[in-house]
């Protein structure tokens, strides 16, 4: 008995241990290198089949063909520019404007390690460097449309050709307002690119990119629309951009941006980075806003823009806040109005908050800014406005806006200091506790100004002389009489506190 059940223990230890080992063996997915390699040809052979299949690949090969053919039908009419600038004129790293975050840098017209020393600091006077941009031809005698940051300041501009001929160019006129600049070119028979209408791209379109990314010309990138209408990023005072993730570059800037049908409904003008390249974020002026810009420059050498004589201050759900008004109020608030222009004499007032023009929702100082701007001068419209929580509407007649006078306003009036001024920022008042229409920030001292080491970009200057300033018209006309008066006292205020500056100007 005990023999016959030990002659079974050999059988039963087979069954246990060797059951699994054999189902291991013939149920494991993992198959010789030989055999693996075998399957891998077969479906090598299976997928060839249905590449050289027409109907298997005949949309993606339609898409490729789609953007071989706008990129052949823009190489005639997408240029390199060539700016050469005197070394003096070149800003250095740190004096750049503040106004624009790090992070939408618009350097590709003049890249900065062109311009500068490895440390950043500006190179002897006299030298000549070259920075290099991007443009677009739109019109076949020579016109072309590029960006106002790509041909500021310099002192020869040279245009080359997709075959190479360069052509020396001449400014028609720039408008820095959208970053916009026109050339012109002696030569004829040029390909002009056809402009379309930005109005009709929709997020997720496809669109290409040309340029010169790093002086490599006739660079073709593509990417979908990202965002429409993309403003408040302290890029131009009159942002609405189209987002888009198409690669772009410095160099890249005053390209175009084409939809498939070749036609041009952006000129590429900044990215969002950190690194100072492509990281997925970039920034195009719509094709509707250079529309209306050429036609002006090349009429009148100059932007016709319509003015209502109000500082606008967008109001956030911190200024809300602030000014005890619900937190989802939005709109422009009047942080000062000039006497004599036309919202003056319509009745607003500071403190008021503009809700909409003409059934149009303002949401911010650039919306209010842009809808203001590109209405044309003469024009009547009605401005709706909340005032101590009550809602009411005016009629404004436009007036046209006065750029130099503007231009004097902001810079001028202290340019022989060697500072340069403007509106305060959001940032600036939330950081120093402002009210709104209270000072105005300090956006860039010069080297060798009599201010240096006193005041530095970021501060806001609250008073000149005593009087409270709220604008940039009254820091102008203030500072005007504080020259005459042969003392200029300043009231600063920054992170540290409050203090007062004394200049002597005779």
């Amino acid at each position: 008995m005990n023999r016959s059940v030990g002659s079974w223990k050999p059988f039963v230890l087979t069954l246990v241990l060797g059951g699994p080992v054999a189902y291991w063996l013939f149920s494991n997915p993992t198959l010789p290198p030989s055999a693996v390699y075998a399957q891998q040809v077969v479906d090598s052979q299976q997928s060839r089949g249905g590449l050289t299949n027409p109907a298997g690949v005949a949309s993606a090969d339609l898409l490729s063909k789609v953007f071989r053919d706008v990129s052949k039908s823009l190489r005639p009419s997408v240029v390199s520019i060539k700016n050469v600038v005197e070394q003096s004129t070149v800003r250095s790293r740190n004096s750049r404007n503040p106004r624009i975050p790090p992070e939408f840098e618009q350097f590709f017209g003049l890249p900065i390690d062109q311009l500068e020393g490895a440390d950043g600091a500006d190179s002897p006077r006299g030298r000549v460097e070259n920075g290099l941009g991007s443009g677009v031809i739109v019109r076949n005698d020579g016109y072309i449309l590029t960006n106002n940051h790509v041909v500021e300041g310099a002192t020869i501009l040279e245009v080359v050709l997709s075959d190479d001929r360069k052509f020396n160019a001449k400014v028609i006129g720039t408008d820095k307002r959208t970053d916009l600049a026109i050339l012109k070119i002696e030569a004829t028979g040029l390909v002009a690119a056809p402009l379309g209408s930005s109005a009709n791209m929709e997020v997720g379109d496809w669109v290409i990119a040309i340029g010169s990314p790093f002086g490599l010309a006739q660079t073709v990138t593509a990417g979908i629309v990202s965002a429409t209408n993309r403003s408040d990023q302290n890029i131009t005072p009159y942002d609405s951009f189209i987002q888009t993730d198409a690669a772009i570059n410095p160099g890249n800037s005053g390209g175009p941006l084409l939809n498939l049908r070749g036609e041009v409904i952006g000129i590429n003008t900044a990215i969002a980075s950190r690194s100072g390249g492509y990281n997925g974020i970039c920034f195009a002026v719509p094709s509707d806003t250079a529309k209306r810009v050429l036609d002006d420059l090349i009429a009148n050498g100059k932007v016709t823009r319509g003015v209502i004589g109000i500082e606008p201050v967008t109001l956030n759900p911190e200024l809300a806040k602030k000014l005890s008004l619900p937190d989802d109020t939005r709109g422009a608030y009047v942080a000062s109005v000039t006497p004599d222009f036309p919202a003056s004499k319509a009745g607003l007032k500071k403190g008021d908050i503009i809700v909409a023009i003409n059934g149009t929702v303002i949401t911010s100082d650039s919306s209010m800014r842009r809808f203001v701007g590109e209405t044309k001068p003469g024009t009547p419209v009605k401005v709706a406005y909340l005032r101590n929580g009550k809602r009411s509407e005016v009629a404004v007649t436009v007036g046209e806006l006065d750029e130099r006078k503007l231009a004097a306003a902001s810079t001028e009036a202290i340019q022989a200091y060697g500072v340069s001024i403007g509106p305060v920022s959001a940032d600036a008042a939330d950081e120093l506790d402002l009210k709104p229409g209270e000072g105005v920030e300090v956006l860039r001292v010069n080297r060798n100004s009599p201010l240096a080491g006193e005041i530095a970009p970021g501060m806001v200057i609250t008073a000149v002389n005593g009087k409270k300033i709220g604008s940039l018209l009254e820091f102008a006309e203030t500072i005007e009489a504080a020259n005459a008066s042969g003392m200029i006292k300043l009231e600063i205020r920054d992170s540290e506190g409050e203090r007062s500056i004394k200049l002597r100007t005779r």
